[in-house]
């Protein structure tokens, strides 16, 4: 569960640090837009044939116009209300026009329209009305202009709220459809790990009693030393409780399953012959001298080779894979690697993938990493602790 918490933890914070980088460069957008406006604006100004007086009076308003498209998304309905007001009021006072003016009134009522809560763009949009129906009262106003513009521009922000809010509605339904989904996939794949888990303990839990009943038998007939068959059920019955401790908070499906013997690494071999004459060549290495495990790892690390090289079938393509299995003096080692083109899947159907593999791997307090391989292919590796 620590391991979940801080997996999500890092997750919200590279996607905080990804977002932010964004909105940098964003800003960064704005602020050249803004000196590329000014520029313009006092440049068509002052080539202008405009009588002095109104050249001097329309270079002071100018930057009040296109400076503010800098700080758009810090301060929305400032800028929303200044730009537009400054620009009704500056057209009507000094009649000198530039491209830059009709473009930075635009960013700026998007800004009010989109980047503002309920209560903040029923102001803005009081407010704009009311300066665009004041500049009417100005030297070169006119009420049919300013009426004109003020219907014109409260229709063009609430189109653009409308269709922004409606698009990042869909894109936040989506994604609380992605999360529910990888919630239900990490469900139902911890449910197959402890029905996995439950027939391991149960095969344990069987030795023991099996041992026992030997055991029993021997000391009935007063022979034979009990040492071997009490040191096996000592060691079974540990690696029973240990699997069951590992048990105990995952979730368990009331679906019933026949009790089967589960795979171990052992049977690796014949997983990869399957997976040949499926059509993937593989390449099967081990390393270090093969031992017993517990049956738990012994599960979890062919569950985790199969659905490595079950994704690799699906999604490689014409490739080739291999398979190392490394035994260290306390640990087991696994990579799965081909060198295709394709992407591992993230959810596969029936359980298996990415998620399947982490949930195994945080199990048993293993390390686990997947992603594309330097050059060409998709690698997944895995250790797993066995002391």
């Amino acid at each position: 569960m620590r391991a979940d918490l801080f997996a999500l933890y890092g997750a919200h914070v590279r996607a905080r640090l990804t977002a932010l980088r964004s909105q940098l460069s964003l800003v960064m957008v704005d602020r050249i837009v803004a000196a590329i406006f000014t520029a313009i604006a006092l440049n068509s100004i002052l080539l202008g044939g405009d009588a002095a007086a109104h050249r001097v009076g329309a270079a002071l308003t100018a930057p009040l116009m296109t400076v503010p498209i800098a700080f758009r998304r810090r301060w929305p309905l400032i800028v929303g209300i200044v730009v537009p007001a400054v620009g009704a009021c500056g057209s009507a006072l000094w009649d000198v026009q530039s491209v830059a003016y009709p473009v930075s009134e635009f960013m700026a009522l998007y800004a009010l329209a989109v980047w503002t809560s309920r209560r903040e763009f029923a102001i803005g949009v009081a407010l704009f009305v009311a300066a665009a129906m004041l500049s009417a009262l100005l030297p070169h106003g006119g009420v049919n202009g300013s009426a004109l513009f003020a219907i014109v521009g409260v229709i063009a922000m609430l189109l653009a709220r409308n269709i922004v809010r409606d698009r990042e509605h869909k894109a936040e339904l989506a994604e609380r459809e992605r999360d529910v989904a990888a919630r239900e996939a990490v469900v139902e794949e911890r449910a197959r790990i402890a029905r996995e888990l439950h027939d391991a303990i149960a095969h344990n839990v069987s030795m023991v009693v099996m041992q026992a009943g030997a055991e029993r038998r021997v000391l009935e007939k007063g022979g034979g030393s009990p040492h071997e068959v009490l040191e096996t059920i000592e060691q079974v019955g540990r690696g029973a409780l240990t699997e069951m401790r590992r048990l105990i908070g995952m979730l368990r499906s009331d679906a019933g399953e026949p009790l089967a013997p589960e795979p171990g690494l052992g049977d690796v071999s014949l997983l990869v012959a399957q997976v040949r004459e499926a059509g993937l060549p593989v390449d099967l290495s081990i390393e270090g001298a093969r031992r017993e495990l517990p049956l738990g790892i012994e599960l979890s690390a062919y569950r985790i080779i199969q659905e490595a090289l079950t994704n690799a079938l699906k999604h490689a393509g014409d490739a080739r894979a291999s398979v190392l299995v490394r035994y260290g003096e306390d640990s087991l080692q696994l990579e799965i690697r081909d060198d295709g083109a394709g992407a591992a899947a993230a959810v596969a159907s029936g359980g298996h993938g990415l998620v399947g593999m982490k949930e195994r791997v945080a199990l048993y307090g293993g390390k686990f990493d997947a992603g594309h391989s330097a050059g060409r292919g998709f690698a997944v590796r895995v250790l797993l602790p066995i002391r």
